[in-house]
């Protein structure tokens, strides 16, 4: 082999190595570096694969020097790609007006992104204007807890069920306002009472929801508040009509032997002593004939205060008839019974009938009907007395 056909083989298995060889060195053979053209040449190709092979790793950096159709393109190539990387940025930061013209099909391709990216974008900010909105202005107040459950988000319409301003309760515990000692768990809907800034008390209907892991603000929980203050009111009055005489206050008899039922069931259980004190006005008749109804009314309603003052607060006192009074009196037997009615004669003019229960006697009403007949001894007697159920046991066996 001649000594050309040598430095060309060289020279060819040295640009090979450029083109395939991750390795292969920047500098041409020391044999060839005294052949200045090739030296050259090989210098600018090593170069070139240089800025190719960073661009393809993503390094935009590094000024391209070389002149040439390659370098111009690869110039070109790093000026489109620092472009797109600066468009992408804009895009990141919101802008979806950007659009790629020079990169064939894949312009087309991130042209589509960004439309979509736009029209998604501007259909979630509409949603959420809606939301908000939505929020802003219903009569419920919505908001969101953290794991801690203090308030990330209140809804403005908090000051009329509150007093308080969105801002004077974020990052506060719900512990703070209301009744709830913890943050409420996923779908639940539970009553509390809130604690308003002006003292006063609200009853609200809480309904809570679980956020998705990745809400961003921290919160964990979606809850709704509805004033219920209303309602509670009006239960409580059907309650108090449900259980309660109109004119005096006192339990009325349905409610009051739903009471006694109970208590002779405690009465047995703890083995204690419980009596039952029966009241009748006397000559209620004429007090009503003489001085009209709303006179006997008064007498009525001065019987429940004096009641009120003299029970004790575990005893029961209701009005089961016209003028009648019933009475029950947990823990107390037959004779301390009678010493509580002695000291309300002293009040009062009235007969008054005890009964105390018995294990053998488990019927509220047999307990009725003993302390009904005491009741018409004492009235036998003379009235404005008080005597015990001995004097009917013998009729009632």
């Amino acid at each position: 082999m001649s000594a050309p056909d040598s430095r060309l083989d060289s020279a060819v298995a040295a640009l090979q190595r450029l083109l395939t060889d991750p390795q292969a060195s920047a500098l041409p053979p020391e044999e060839l570096q005294g052949h200045a053209a090739f030296a050259a040449l090989y210098r600018e190709l090593a170069a070139i694969r240089g800025h190719l092979i960073r661009i393809c790793r993503g390094d935009l950096s590094q000024t391209i020097r070389e002149r040439g159709v390659l370098s111009g393109h690869l110039k070109s190539l790093q000026a489109k790609l620092r472009h797109l990387t600066r468009q992408t940025q804009r895009i990141a930061a919101g802008d979806f007006t950007q659009r790629v013209e020079f990169l064939g099909e894949f312009s087309a391709a991130f042209n589509a992104m960004a439309e979509a990216l736009a029209r998604t974008t501007a259909e979630l900010e509409r949603s959420e204007a809606q939301y908000r909105l939505l929020a802003e202005h219903v009569a419920d107040v919505i908001v969101t807890l953290d794991r801690a459950g203090r308030f990330v988000y209140v809804s403005p319409s908090v000051c009329r069920l509150t007093g308080h301003t969105p801002d004077q309760l974020v990052g506060r515990p719900l512990a703070e306002v209301t009744d709830v000692g913890a943050a409420p768990r996923p779908d639940t809907v539970i009553e509390l009472v809130i604690r308003c800034r002006d003292g006063s008390a609200r009853w609200a209907e809480m309904s809570t929801a679980a956020l998705p892991a990745d809400s961003g603000d921290g919160a964990v929980r979606i809850c709704v508040l509805r004033d219920i203050t209303e309602r509670k009111r009006l239960e409580a009055n059907l309650q108090q009509m449900a259980t309660t005489d109109e004119l005096t206050g006192a339990f009325n008899r349905r409610f009051f032997v739903q009471l006694c039922q109970r208590e002779l069931v405690e009465a047995a259980r703890r083995s204690s002593p419980t009596s039952l004190l029966l009241m009748d006005i006397d000559h209620f008749k004429r007090i009503n004939d003489r001085f009209g109804h709303a006179a006997g009314d008064e007498v009525l309603r001065q019987v429940a205060v004096t009641g009120r003052q003299i029970l004790r607060a575990e005893d029961s006192f209701a009005r089961i008839g016209g003028d009648e009074f019933a009475v029950l009196l947990p823990g107390t037997t037959a004779a301390q019974a009678v010493r509580v009615g002695e000291e309300l004669a002293v009040q009062l003019t009235a007969s008054f009938g005890v009964a105390q229960w018995r294990p053998e006697h488990t019927s509220v009403e047999g307990l009725l009907h003993r302390a009904d007949c005491a009741l018409y001894a004492a009235k036998r007697a003379g009235r404005n007395r008080v005597e015990s159920d001995a004097s009917c046991e013998e009729k009632e066996e």
